[in-house]
């Protein structure tokens, strides 16, 4: 079976992890954080980081007693060829359904802001066949095209941030803190999904060797990266519109930035260029995750190599890709995927790494 032959280095690995996530989580996080949190919806974004934790050390213990292998296959050694391959079967199903939802998101956003009259089904072909090309290519690619893209993108998103900043209303923001503590917690998991992504570095951890010292730096850098944007949008959102009318938009980032006005940055249209510079976010993101997927079928069920599989899964994602008829009923089953997505990718390097300790398991200690 074949098995790439590559190694990541240190910026490579962190424009992935900064890319993926911010695919994800930016331009819908401020209406996930205040349905639950109200006006105390930035603070969701802190509490999420402080859950995800426990997972990211235990992906990183994992790697270190396992450095050749990545977590699904360090789990088959770990509890048994059974037992880890029907894990890892079920950690792979959740990742690729939660891709198809957030595809269907990205593509109901284009149809409905970019291309109003253009078919479905042609915008849903393009996307899939695009995504597909380039997890096909290997992550060596990927990795280069967000090293490539990362740095322009995060200007941009700074620039049209920082234009919003101005029509704040401080007041909207208040109060710092709800006197209800029994929001935080469920505000936190409300944004958790948006951190996600970076779990799935679990699955390429063999590919990281040569850097496996500097990978809690690289992976505190792109952390903070992330929280530095999510609360900039979020507090952006609530500041701007508050926290109520925000839950009115589907997209309350990108509404926000269609709002402002950029004289001095000569942009008329704000809004459109926010749509292109998340979705080359987007397809970037789709196309690193489509090819974890492939890459973690294709170890765990021994058939043929991720490249085969990436063009076998796309008859599949398709046809679930179209299932949603409208953004409403994509809007509710995201909702599933957002509350429960998170519980196998931040769950199972957890229980991997407790097993391991129990069991004392190692790679040279079998």
């Amino acid at each position: 079976m074949h098995e790439e032959k590559t190694s990541l280095g240190p910026w490579l690995y962190w424009s992935l992890m900064t890319i993926v996530p911010l695919s994800y989580g930016l331009i819908n996080l401020p209406y996930y954080a205040t349905e639950v949190m109200g006006a105390n919806g930035y603070l969701a974004v802190p509490i999420a980081l402080v859950l995800a934790f426990p997972s990211l050390v235990a992906i990183y213990q994992v790697m270190k007693r396992f450095p050749n292998l990545n977590l699904l296959q360090s789990g088959m050694k770990i509890t048994g060829p059974f037992c880890g391959s029907l894990c890892g079967l079920g950690y792979l199903i959740v990742l690729l359904l939660t891709l198809i939802l957030f595809t269907r998101e990205r593509v109901n956003l284009v149809k409905d802001y970019l291309l109003p009259n253009t078919p479905l089904l042609v915008l849903v072909t393009t996307y899939l066949l695009s995504a597909a090309y380039l997890a096909s290519r290997g992550l060596e690619t990927i990795a280069r095209l967000a090293s490539f893209v990362i740095l322009p993108i995060v200007l941009v998103l700074l620039l049209l941030a920082v234009g919003v900043l101005p029509e704040i209303n401080v007041n909207r923001l208040r109060p710092v803190f709800h006197p209800d503590l029994k929001l935080y917690l469920p505000g936190g998991f409300s944004v958790l999904y948006s951190f996600s992504p970076v779990a799935i570095f679990a699955l390429i951890t063999p590919y990281l060797r040569e850097i496996q010292r500097k990978i809690p730096r690289y992976t505190a850098g792109a952390l903070l990266l992330l929280v530095f944007f999510y609360m900039l949008f979020t507090v952006g959102v609530i500041g701007t519109f508050g926290c109520e009318y925000g839950r009115r938009h589907a997209f309350p980032s990108l509404e926000m930035v269609r709002a402002m006005e950029y004289p001095y940055l000569l942009l008329e249209q704000a809004g459109l260029f926010m749509i292109i510079v998340w979705n080359t976010l987007a397809l970037v993101g789709s196309g690193f995750i489509y090819y974890a997927v492939a890459l973690g079928f294709s170890q765990v069920l021994g058939l043929c190599d991720y490249k085969r599989l990436v063009w076998f899964l796309l008859p599949v994602k398709f046809l679930l890709v179209m299932y949603p008829e409208n953004s409403g009923e994509t809007k509710e089953l995201i909702e599933y995927a957002k509350n429960y997505g998170w519980i196998p990718l931040f769950g199972l390097p957890l229980f991997y790494y407790l097993c391991a300790l129990v069991l004392r398991k190692r790679e040279d200690k079998r």
